[in-house]
């Protein structure tokens, strides 16, 4: 059934009629004319409530589509309106979105200027601190002279006492006071920790270089000597880690294939495959200068730290290949993140983990962990000191940091990045005179003097092209920088490996390595073979022509 309304000839919502006429209505167009009228449209009779009929229409009229939306024009027209107050609005939108950028940006920018002026002025007051104890350290030798100098030269011949002697005796009793305590614990970490940095700072400042160090005359006619072409699995290639024992036979490697591998440079033949990592191993360490009968440490990116322990018959005469190995003892899950370093303490009790985070810790060889620290960056490298009171920690965002581990402060912040693009820091190393530190990322190398906090030397790709080597290509890297253990020497891995005399920093050998060279290594004590591994599962080994 359809129906007319009489006065707007459109379909009503609400149909009513008219008793008297007859005609139909939309009812409230009704109401309206006969509230502002009195009689009913197009004649002269009154209606009242009761003339006025409902009309029930079963099913209910259906109100038809606007004038507007009934020819294509129309629908053309009403579709380019809608289309204009959307991109009307998207524009407004972007106009909003580039606003707060630049809001955003600012405000960073404000944050990251108040950082470093935050960093400066603790540098300065750590300077400030450290000269006050340095008078107060003066005025104390001054006092003390004063007051005992009498004394001290009426018995002067009553105190013949050997000063070694007195040394000895001293770590004597903090050894037996320090076997006491729970190696499990933060005090015996503190405690032992004390010890070592005291006797190893004692020991550095005498310590003289070694007698069969290979010289800079020597290491001018260095070259490769060995090649080892498969190492781990082919099917996930890369390494990524290598740590050798003292006596340099040993090479402890991790790779992305998940696993850490021992391999005999003596027998040439790998002695060992640590399974049991679900990611790539970031770092593997050997404990206490590595051998057959020494536990071994691995982190990796699935978040956890292994601890393996030797097999009892690694070290029979004559046992066969098959039958060594190492046992994992513990799993270590303290971080959240991707763990990305391990270094071990100097006493060979304790090392520390990093992680991606921004956390750090502390553990003891006998899996527990003891303390637990975090700083405000995300790590990406890190390192003991060789005195083992303080470690280094590269940075994500571009910067070394030193930090106290007992007051869990940063000491010194030092800017490492070469340029806005290649912040993080990719190598982090101690030299053993305790002073110089090396730090690495894509695009630039620097050593630091941890004395002044300055740079002491720095490089970038193209001051190697200076030196000769020519035009490096944009997909060259710095992978790694080393000191050797004198002290002496500086190697450098980008797609070559560059030898430095420390101090004069000039070349003195250059060595063709690959292009895909990931990190290197020193060997033994007198500085007589460089190991490199590299992202094709290779060792290679460069050593001094022997005459």
């Amino acid at each position: 059934m359809s129906f007319c309304c009489s006065i707007s000839g459109e379909t009503p919502q609400e149909p009513v009629i008219s008793s008297k006429t007859g005609r139909v209505y939309e009812k409230r167009l009704l109401q309206k004319y006969l509230n502002d009228n009195g009689r009913e449209p197009q004649s002269d009779h009154g209606l009242s409530d009761e003339d006025i009929i409902d009309v029930h229409a079963d099913p209910p009229a259906v109100r038809p589509r606007p004038p507007t939306l009934t020819s294509i024009p129309a629908l053309l027209s009403t579709f380019q309106n809608e289309w204009d107050a959307l991109v009307l609005e998207t524009f407004t939108l972007k106009q909003q979105y580039q606003q707060v950028r630049q809001e955003l940006s600012q405000a960073l920018y404000q944050n990251d200027a108040a950082c470093r002026v935050v960093a400066r002025l603790v540098k300065e007051r750590d300077e400030a601190r450290q000269a006050l104890a340095t008078l107060q350290a003066q005025a104390g030798t001054v006092e003390a002279n004063s007051t005992g100098g009498f004394a001290a030269a009426d018995t002067s011949k009553a105190m013949d006492v050997d000063v070694d002697e007195v040394n000895i005796e001293t770590r004597s009793v903090a050894a037996t006071a320090n076997e006491d305590l729970d190696p499990d614990t933060e005090d015996a970490y503190y405690a032992k920790a004390a010890e070592t940095a005291k006797i190893l700072s004692k020991s550095r400042m005498k310590r003289e270089t070694p007698a069969g160090l290979a010289s800079p005359e020597a290491w001018k006619t260095a070259t490769q000597t060995a090649l080892v072409e498969s190492l781990h699995t082919s099917t996930k290639p890369g390494i990524l880690t290598l740590c050798l024992d003292n006596a340099g036979v040993l090479a402890l490697t991790g790779g992305m294939d998940n696993h850490a591998e021992v391999y005999s440079r003596e027998a040439d033949q790998t002695l060992a495959t640590l399974k049991g990592h679900t990611k790539k191993v970031t770092a593997a360490l050997w404990v206490n200068g590595g051998g057959l009968d020494k536990p071994i440490i691995t982190a990796s990116s699935d978040k956890t730290i292994r601890i393996w322990a030797p097999k009892p018959n690694n070290t029979d005469e004559g046992v066969a290949v098959r039958s060594m190995g190492w046992t994992k003892t513990h799993i270590i899950k303290a971080h959240s993140a991707e763990i990305v370093g391990l270094s071990t303490h100097p006493c060979g009790q304790y090392f520390v983990s990093a992680a991606a985070d921004g956390s750090w810790a502390i553990h003891s060889m006998g899996g527990q962990t003891i303390i637990n620290g975090t700083i405000d960056s995300p790590i990406s490298q890190v390192a003991f000191h060789p005195d083992g009171m303080f470690m280094g920690v590269g940075t994500a965002d571009g910067y070394a940091k030193i930090v106290d581990i007992k007051q869990k402060q940063v000491l010194a912040v030092l800017d490492v990045a070469s340029a806005e693009d290649f912040k993080s820091v990719t190598g982090l190393h101690f030299s053993e005179n305790g002073y110089y530190f090396a730090t690495t990322n894509s695009h630039g190398v620097a050593v630091w003097d941890l004395r002044k906090q300055k740079k002491a030397h720095s490089w970038t790709l193209s001051d190697l092209a200076q030196e000769g080597e020519g035009e490096c290509p944009e997909s060259i890297v710095f992978a790694d920088a080393r000191f050797d253990n004198s002290g002496k020497y500086l190697a450098l891995a980008v797609d070559k490996i560059h030898v430095f005399k420390v101090k004069g920093w000039h070349t003195i050998a250059v060595l063709s390595g690959g292009d895909c060279v990931k990190t290197i290594a020193w060997v033994g004590e007198n500085s007589a073979e460089i190991i490199a591994a590299s992202l094709d599962n290779s060792l290679r080994t460069f050593a001094p022509v022997q005459e």
